[in-house]
């Protein structure tokens, strides 16, 4: 019997964003099929993902990544609904839902 793994994924804001600050949906989706195809051999995967403010800055339209606290905390907040929003759809391709 093969021993389960518990396997911790960590990307940051360069994997999750392209050169113009926007979500790169094609690493994220490729990120997401394989961390599917990971579990689907018996392992249990755990992604710890960043790039919250870089996300909500470019969806914010700001023109710098925001160096005040309170905008950083908007940013982040903007960018981790538009980052779990990206993540649900992709994981639910692979029938893979989300625990907080």
């Amino acid at each position: 019997m093969r021993k389960k793994h518990r396997i911790v994924v960590k990307v940051g804001t360069s994997t999750l964003t392209n050169e113009s600050g926007n979500s790169n949906l094609r690493t994220m989706e490729r990120l997401v099929m394989t961390l599917a195809d990971i579990q689907n051999m018996g392992n249990e995967v755990i992604l710890v993902s960043s790039g919250a403010i870089a996300v909500g800055a470019n969806k914010m339209h700001l023109p710098e990544k925001p160096k005040e606290m309170r905008m950083k905390q908007a940013a982040a907040a903007v960018g981790q609904c538009e980052n779990m929003f990206l993540y649900d759809k992709f994981f639910s391709y692979y029938d893979m839902h989300r625990s907080f």
